[in-house]
């Protein structure tokens, strides 16, 4: 099978241009793609096709289809460049969002407080009381360290929340479907620490501020 623009051809061995066309999609959105549940079609046709994609996509994006091996799995994902970035429609995270990324990951590896599956309710508490993450997350949100009332509550699980969605959309996590509540690591979240190590390893000095 071929697929050609601007000069640019694709030679797949494996499967059909819909299988190809739903792995670019993916791939240019900033998804990372795993070997789990509704992805593992999309994984295997990388698997598959690999050699090829990373020509296709250094050609016609200078982007580099990466991969790496995490102790949960493997993923593969899009690295680009500043100067092409207008060709791909490509997720983002805001600094709000990366903040929950890092501090959730700090306390899943580094802290050991949970395993791959949790609950929003048991992240926020936790959230709330640890003593060098409360505080950043409350000058971010609230101006300053309060006490526990109604609003921090509210505040915190609607940051929650939100950054859990945005998540999802990158393929770092998965949301129950059963129980909305609950919601599962996927081995790609492991690309945060590949971005943010130095944060991670120095929480403390992370800089917060609502303004």
């Amino acid at each position: 099978m071929e697929h050609q623009d601007k000069e640019t051809v694709l030679e797949l061995k494996y499967h059909s241009l819909d299988r190809f066309s739903n792995a670019d999609q993916q791939l240019r959105s900033g998804v990372h793609i795993q070997n789990y549940k509704s992805q593992t079609r999309v994984f295997q046709f990388i698997e598959d096709n690999f050699l090829e994609l990373y020509s296709f996509y250094e050609r016609m994006y200078q982007a580099k289809l990466s991969y790496y091996q995490s102790i949960n799995g493997k993923f593969y994902y899009l690295e680009y460049f500043d100067e092409v970035k207008s060709k791909l429609s490509k997720e983002s995270l805001k600094s709000k969002f990366t903040l929950f990324a890092i501090f959730l990951y700090t306390l899943h590896r580094v802290e050991k407080r949970f395993s791959t599956s949790l609950s929003r309710q048991e992240l926020v508490e936790v959230l709330n009381n640890h003593p060098k993450m409360k505080p950043h997350i409350h000058r971010l949100f609230l101006g300053a360290v309060k006490e526990e009332s109604a609003t921090t509550q509210t505040t915190l699980l609607k940051w929650a929340n939100d950054s859990l969605r945005e998540l999802e959309k990158l393929g770092w996590i998965q949301i129950s479907e059963e129980d909305s509540e609950q919601f599962e690591l996927l081995p790609a979240f492991e690309r945060i620490a590949l971005i943010y190590a130095d944060a991670i390893n120095n929480i403390d000095e992370i800089k917060t501020t609502n303004e």
